[in-house]
């Protein structure tokens, strides 16, 4: 497969899915231990206590499903929009009890795989990706990703560099550049580019498109009750979903594409219960739904 190709076929899959605060990658779950006084809505079930996100359901079929154990993650589906009752379904595997790799694989004939594994500073940070690509049995690629971090201990920025199967060469570069409002992501910036033989990414050679992320609320974003390196390995693929890494919930999104591709813009609301946690949108045509802890 050459680059160009390579390419295409992750900015294709990179904009299938659009829908689907604090940086660290401590894991297990965040428990929201400070949140326990009330009661929470479970499909009907009242919650007391600490809390985790089970399952969101659109128009009575579900769109992600998180199964977890004793307050671990073992996987989480997403539903793929790219094929007919299809899932892409990230299972998760750890060592000392933080994510050590998470393997994305699609359920639709012929999809991409991607099997990261993850490094950690002596801080629990992640320090460094690799993942293999896959389109089916044939391996498409492999990718080498390294973070920055601000002064205030978030991602600031993370650099794919990519290779071609079998090469030790980079043939190319994504970017994510994030922006943050208190402890929500208010902006990413996706890069995707050529690097030069030194390997620097050419950034005259990029193409960008920006996520906007507005409008958010003060209440408690669902996803926190999850791990967040779970959930940065799925903004690799998808960086839509950047703001699941929020501490709050999204009021709207604005995706700005290269030209002539508009822009799309899409408003989020919430009702949530006495804990401050969503349990549908106003229509109540999404459900938020919880497994108590």
């Amino acid at each position: 497969m050459n680059k160009s190709i390579f390419f295409k076929v992750f900015l294709g899959l990179g904009f299938g899915i659009l829908f689907s605060c604090d940086n660290t990658t401590a894991d297990p779950l965040n428990q929201n231990k400070s949140n326990n006084g009330g009661s929470g809505n479970n499909g009907g079930t009242t919650i007391t206590g600490p809390r985790i996100l089970e399952k969101i359901v659109v128009n009575n079929i579900i769109q992600e499903e998180y199964v977890t154990d004793a307050g671990f993650l073992e996987k989480g589906s997403f539903k793929d929009e790219s094929a007919p009752n299809t899932y892409f379904t990230g299972n998760v595997t750890y060592v000392n009890n933080k994510i050590s790799r998470v393997k994305f694989v699609s359920t639709a004939s012929g999809s991409l795989t991607y099997d990261f594994n993850i490094t950690y500073d002596s801080n629990g940070r992640i320090s460094g990706t690799t993942a293999i690509n896959s389109l089916g049995t044939v391996t498409v690629g492999s990718n080498d990703y390294v973070y920055t971090y601000d002064s205030a201990g978030k991602i600031s920025k993370i650099l794919e560099k990519r290779k071609m199967p079998g090469t030790s060469n980079y043939i190319g570069f994504v970017e994510n550049a994030l922006t943050y409002s208190g402890d929500n992501i208010s902006k990413v910036v996706w890069t995707m580019g050529t690097m030069d033989s030194n390997g620097i990414p050419d950034m005259s050679s990029g193409t960008s498109t920006t996520y906007n992320y507005q409008s958010y609320d003060s209440k408690i974003n669902p996803y926190t009750t999850l791990p967040k390196t779970f959930f940065i390995m799925w903004s690799l693929i998808h960086p839509a979903n950047f703001y699941t890494l929020s501490a709050n919930n999204v009021g709207a999104f604005n995706f700005v594409f290269p030209s002539p591709a508009p822009s799309v813009t899409a408003p989020k609301t919430y009702l949530y219960d006495s804990q401050n946690y969503p349990v549908s949108d106003q229509t109540q045509a999404i459900k938020y739904v919880y497994k108590a802890l």
